[in-house]
């Protein structure tokens, strides 16, 4: 009954009040500037919040410091970059920050199960740009963590909105999949025929592409040598990993800041991040004036509203962050009190429980996020297990769980390799109730190749 209750709440369309306030909490630290900065752009009774003697005028909502990012250390680990370069750097890529597929995903207006379905995709995509989990898994995470079960339909559907996305062919399942998508959605100037015979060649010849037989391509494609030739360079032009970055200038800046002071674990949003912002006193005393036309009134309503609520999101998104952290730090506090040892097995419905929240609003929370100690930078969901409980009731780690394959792979009889399936079954009478999808996932992720390839000839 539960599940269906939650299955109808989530088919409503988010007010675009409540998609902000998602958008808050799902972006980084870095994102919230640039919005910030777009609200400031487009809100003039918004205003920055430097004079703090203006502030007592004001309400308590709008007496918030400006956010400093010189009041945190940014460097990422063995970087041996002055803060001078990164300094020019943070305000260069302030200057040129795209916005993001999550928030591209926000802004689109997508109804509540799509939304969801989106988050989850773009949280999936590795960082070269591939999605390289099952579409079924990740329904199956949804199911487990909303409520509800998308079809495989609905889940093509948000997928393929998805890798419509800037930068276009993130997503892509495989490399064919990449190159098509950016020849169908950018064209790079293709007239149709042209496009029509790149997308053959990938689609339906991709091996022979892949080798390079232009020869074969000519004849299975009917056209000239030179043609081939032409077509082929096009499709090398693409971009065959859309969401690697330029590594140059690879900086992480953290959401968190966790330190040990006098034997407690101290939890701080980096930059203290509250609202930069605050209600123009200009402004206000223009609504307040008796002379002011009522059609500015009214506009000067609209947006005292707009800038009410959005300096109050950015408090709630600060209040949230800090209670999801504080949550994670109690239930890893061994972690941290030993600098990087005895993580626990951890799911994001034990954090939600603890703190009494929305599993959702955790998952927007941890994605995407950074907390820098003093042994190293660390993202989120690096806290979470993948892991399972076994038949004893007991939570294992995912790590664990990859170790174990990893163990029973070792001393295969290496004449006969174990395949997924065997390794599953094994997994399984040890009281893991692994899927053979599952074990295949660990394999891969550990580099293991698969049985056919692990192979070896013994001679007597």
């Amino acid at each position: 009954m539960l599940r269906n209750t939650q299955g109808q709440i989530l088919q409503q369309k988010l007010s675009p009040q409540a998609i902000q306030a998602q958008l808050l909490l799902a972006i980084p630290t870095m994102a919230l500037e640039q919005e910030i900065k777009k609200q400031l752009e487009e809100n003039p009774v918004l205003e920055d919040s430097v004079e703090e003697s203006q502030a007592a005028e004001d309400t308590a909502a709008y007496e918030y410091a400006q956010d400093s990012w010189n009041d945190f250390p940014t460097q990422r680990r063995n970087s041996d970059i002055s803060d001078e370069e990164r300094t020019e750097y943070l305000i260069n890529k302030q200057a040129k920050t795209k916005e993001s597929p999550i928030e591209q995903v926000y802004r689109m207006g997508l109804e509540t199960n799509e939304l969801i379905i989106a988050e989850e995709i773009i949280g999936s995509i590795e960082d070269d740009g591939y999605l390289r989990i099952p579409l079924e898994e990740i329904a199956e995470d949804i199911t487990e963590k909303f409520g509800f079960t998308p079809s495989p339909e609905e889940m093509e559907l948000v997928l393929g909105t998805v890798q419509r996305l800037d930068p276009v062919g993130i997503a892509a399942r495989n490399l064919e999949e990449c190159l098509s998508i950016q020849l169908k959605e950018q064209g790079n100037g293709l007239d149709e025929t042209d496009r029509d015979l790149c997308l053959k060649m990938i689609n339906e010849h991709f091996e022979e592409f892949k080798l390079k037989h232009f020869e074969n391509l000519a004849k299975l494609l009917n056209v000239p040598l030179a043609k081939v030739s032409e077509l082929f360079e096009i499709i090398h032009k693409l971009n065959p990993a859309p969401g690697k970055q330029d590594t140059a200038a690879d900086y992480i800046f953290p959401d968190y800041i966790v330190t040990e002071s006098e034997g407690k674990i101290v939890v701080e949003l980096s930059g203290d991040s509250r609202s930069p912002v605050r209600i123009s006193r200009k402004y206000m005393e223009m609504l307040k004036d008796k002379s002011t036309e009522k059609e500015t009134k009214d506009f000067l309503r609209n947006k005292f509203d707009a800038a009410k609520w959005f300096i109050n999101a950015i408090q709630s998104r600060r209040d949230t962050m800090l209670k999801v952290m504080n949550a994670i730090v109690e239930r890893q506090m061994e972690f941290f009190k030993t600098h990087g040892e005895g993580l626990k097995p951890m799911f994001e419905k034990d954090i939600a429980e603890a703190i009494n929240m929305d599993i959702s609003t955790v998952s927007r929370v941890v994605r995407g996020k950074y907390v820098q100690t003093d042994f190293g930078i660390y993202e989120l969901k690096y806290f979470f297990s993948s892991g399972m409980r076994s038949d004893s009731g007991e939570d294992v780690s995912n790590k664990i769980l990859k170790q174990k394959i990893r163990e029973l792979i070792e001393n295969e009889d290496k004449s006969k390799p174990l395949s997924d399936d065997k390794l599953a079954e094994m997994m399984n009478k040890e009281g893991f109730g692994l899927a053979r999808r599952t074990v295949a996932k660990y394999r891969e992720a550990m580099k293991i190749p698969k049985a056919t390839l692990r192979r070896k000839i013994i001679l007597n």
